[in-house]
């Protein structure tokens, strides 16, 4: 069951809420002169958050706390992923024909229900292997037994089938609607499938495709869950928590209006900024959806009944209204660069000027990897890995500017 606060019963919460007491509210290189510090907060894990980074100034961020491979990658055209999605639908059609199709004209009332019900189940069991598969890449990832673009490939393999899967329930539906006295609820089960459709995950497909909708990709993963990170006009975070989610425990959350003072607690800043907050309810899954618009960007995020905690959180942020906590700066060979962080080792931002202050064109590499070009004010945004790095900036005359880029 599908069961949600309306945003104007959401603002009213918020408003009482606000006076409950107790409830939460909101390096440098050789020759180089030392940083200069904007300014210095540090984003810290809360340990009753079960991994929920808290940070001033912007939407809270789930973490992995501490992974096992860090990464950055690319995603080309990918004849492989598309053929197995396709592998996929054609299985999920042979099973709905094999359990309901072949037998369903012919049955009586009774029967058909009976069909449609055992399809039903297959269909739930499918979509539970998707979980199971994703897992398994994820934790095959951080011991370094799967590559990144094996990864990559079971997400969007995942990505996929999940809209397959949905597509035949919407079927199942329609089929029991015209049966008399069968009645099956579908809604839960596809809100569940959209945890594994992510805007990371459509650009990365269209990459497959061959157009190139992002640069690259950074790749956190740790037996715990993973983190995906790009940057296109917006940044895209995408993390997942495989131990907040259990579903053999029984919600912790009386009612609807219970899982929204909760979420409020693990959003303030989201909650104080955003328009029209919603949290909806999908009871025969466990699970409760966030949905927020801010100041900022957009936050979805899935909170666990079993847990209480986040399980899934896709971000969406433009990254020149995030607060700058720190910044770094070099002159070094006739050059100026500046490095400004943000919060929970957000997306950062290179500008490189010469000597008299002007704007350079400049190939930015991190570790030797390519993150972009500045653009004609001198500056790029560019993910960052999660550790100190050493940044290079090369102009087309062949001239180079290396620097260490601490991780505080």
């Amino acid at each position: 069951m599908n069961r949600s606060i309306p945003p104007l019963l959401a603002l009213l919460l918020v408003s009482s809420l606000t006076v409950v007491p107790g409830m939460a509210t909101s390096g440098s290189s050789a020759g180089a002169p030392a940083a200069m510090s904007v300014q210095h907060q540090v984003a810290t894990i809360d340990p009753a958050n079960s991994g929920l980074q808290t940070v001033p100034n912007t939407t809270n961020r789930l973490s992995l706390e501490g992974a096992s491979r860090s990464e950055y990658t690319e995603y080309g055209p990918d004849l492989g992923v598309a053929l197995a999605s396709t592998d996929d639908e054609l299985r999920i059609d042979h099973t709905q024909y094999v359990a309901l199709d072949r037998q369903f004209d012919d049955a009586t009332a009774t029967e058909q229900s009976a069909l449609l019900q055992t399809a039903y189940e297959r269909l739930k069991d499918r979509s539970d292997t998707l979980r199971t598969r994703e897992e398994q890449a994820v934790k095959a990832h951080a011991t370094g037994e799967l590559s990144n673009t094996q990864l990559l490939k079971t997400l969007l393999r995942n990505h996929q089938e999940a809209a397959a899967i949905s597509e035949s329930f919407d079927e199942l539906e329609e089929r029991s609607d015209r049966v008399p006295g069968s009645s099956l609820s579908v809604a839960d089960q596809q809100d569940k499938l959209e945890m594994h459709r992510s805007r990371i995950r459509e650009q990365l497909w269209s990459n497959a495709y061959g157009n190139d909708a992002i640069g690259y990709i950074s790749v956190e993963t740790s037996e715990k869950g993973y983190v995906l990170e790009t940057l296109s006009e917006d940044y895209l975070r995408e993390a997942t928590r495989f131990d907040n989610r259990d579903t053999s425990r029984a919600t912790q959350f009386a009612d609807l209006p219970e899982a929204y003072e909760h979420s409020l607690d693990l959003y303030p800043w989201a909650y104080n900024t955003g328009q029209s907050p919603a949290v909806n309810e999908y009871t025969t899954v466990q699970l409760y959806q966030i949905n927020h618009d801010h100041e900022q960007g957009e936050l979805k995020a899935y909170l666990d009944g079993g847990t209480g905690d986040i399980h899934r959180e896709r971000q969406t942020l433009d990254p020149d209204t995030l607060p700058t906590i720190r910044q770094q700066e070099w002159q070094k060979d006739g050059h100026k660069l500046t490095v400004d962080k943000t919060a929970a080792n957000g997306p950062q931002k290179v500008t490189v000027v010469d000597q008299d202050g002007e704007p350079v064109t400049a190939t930015i590499t991190i570790g030797g990897f390519e993150v972009g070009e500045t653009n004609a004010d001198g500056s790029l945004w560019y993910v960052p890995p999660s550790t100190g790095y050493e940044l290079t900036a090369e102009r087309p005359t062949g001239t180079t500017v290396t620097v260490a880029v601490s991780n505080s």
